[in-house]
């Protein structure tokens, strides 16, 4: 009996050493990990989120030296805008000037898609492109979206990714 014991409770270190055996549990960094992330990406850093595998996705906007074991655990896509410029141009722009626009229904930054959402009633989604245009602003860094609902609810979620560096 104990030696069955001693040879499950074997078998499941094994298991947990084993990253295969541990592929459907996905990575979440620790405290340490994330700054190192952060120092490393700099000015590059995108966001992160869980892609369909349960992988931890890192968007970066050029090549940056990981931690190799680090690296190991993620996935890591190249786009085009980091963090920075998305937050940047959301909080100056979208935010200050068109917060009460009355075209625009609402606005967000999806990382994972690397641009800024802006919701508009469907008769409205040309005026609410043509605001940005007429600013002169970059709309390839927008993606404009027809809201079907009078409200629309987004959750939130902690899906175990670093929360983005402290500035």
């Amino acid at each position: 009996m104990h030696r069955t014991i001693a040879a499950i409770a074997l078998s499941l270190a094994l298991l947990t050493a084993h990253p295969a055996a541990n592929a459907s549990k996905p990575f979440a960094p620790t405290e340490s990990q994330c700054a190192a992330i952060f120092k490393a990406a700099g000015d590059k850093y995108a966001g992160m989120w869980r892609g369909e595998d349960s992988k931890l996705v890192l968007g970066l906007t050029s090549s940056v030296e990981l931690d190799r074991e680090i690296q190991q655990m993620l996935h890591i896509v190249y786009v085009q805008y980091s963090m920075a410029e998305l937050q940047r141009l959301h909080k100056q722009i979208v935010l200050k000037k068109f917060n009460n626009n009355q075209y625009i229904t609402g606005s967000h930054i999806d990382y994972k898609m690397n641009r800024i959402v802006i919701t508009a009633q469907k008769e409205n989604l040309s005026k609410a492109m043509s605001l940005f245009e007429d600013q002169g602003i970059d709309v390839k860094m927008v993606h404009f979206k027809a809201q079907h609902t009078t409200v629309t609810f987004m959750p939130l979620m902690d899906e175990g990714s670093c929360k983005g560096p402290s500035h």
